[in-house]
């Protein structure tokens, strides 16, 4: 965007952070390949070249999807796996 002449560069991601996996039907990388799960907003937006970086927090996420009882899974933001089977499963992904 600066080579095509933006003095500057504001990023909004309309999600938190993404730090784990999904096991439940959704194809993302292993925790160590997703960035927000290894290094803070500051060292991303420092890798990206942005002047700002912003995320939605996850109370505006919940708001924005009327998950007002927090029956919604929001492990990839938060890394709390709603069952036991994800032990299992970040085991065998780690083997990947």
């Amino acid at each position: 965007m600066r080579e095509g002449g933006a003095r500057e560069v504001h990023l909004r991601i309309t999600c938190p952070p993404i730090v784990s996996p999904c096991f439940y039907g959704v194809d993302t990388p292993t925790k160590q390949e997703l960035i927000a799960s290894t290094h803070r907003v500051e060292e991303i937006r420092q890798f990206l070249g942005a002047d700002s970086l912003g995320y939605l927090s996850l109370d505006n996420l919940r708001q924005a999807v009327g998950d007002t009882q927090g029956r919604y899974c929001l492990a990839c933001y938060t890394s709390n796996y709603p069952t036991v089977v994800q032990e299992r499963l970040i085991a065998l992904r780690n083997r990947e």
